[in-house]
């Protein structure tokens, strides 16, 4: 116990328990603060990472809507081209190359017209 001041003894007791206390769990409480931003930012990196998918997704949809329509509308090979150009690189240019494999395939079968 502390020395008798003009303070009671129990009051300075409990300031310096209080004090001992705080001190001793400064580092946790950073560490948790810490973890709690590492958290929030690792949700964070996660949502984008959905919303980037979401937005690739609604590109590859728009792209093979316009690729159908310009297949409904024009000539198969210049829906080919377009498809080629909008998306170079990827499992749907493949895709791509033997469906027009197909098609030159059922158009080489078919007789000329006026022949």
């Amino acid at each position: 116990m502390a020395d008798d001041t003009t303070v009671n003894s129990q009051i300075t007791d409990a300031a310096a328990q209080v004090n001992a206390a705080v001190a001793g769990s400064s580092e946790s409480l950073a560490r948790a603060m810490a973890d709690q931003v590492m958290a929030h930012a690792i949700g964070l990196a996660m949502q984008n990472a959905v919303a980037q998918q979401q937005q690739a997704y609604t590109l590859r949809n728009a792209v093979t809507a316009a690729v159908a329509r310009a297949m409904l509308e024009a000539s198969p090979e210049d829906a080919l081209r377009l498809a080629r150009e909008a998306l170079p690189g990827d499992d749907v240019v493949q895709t791509i190359d033997r469906l027009s494999a197909l098609l030159h395939g059922v158009n080489a079968g078919q007789p000329k017209e006026g022949k």
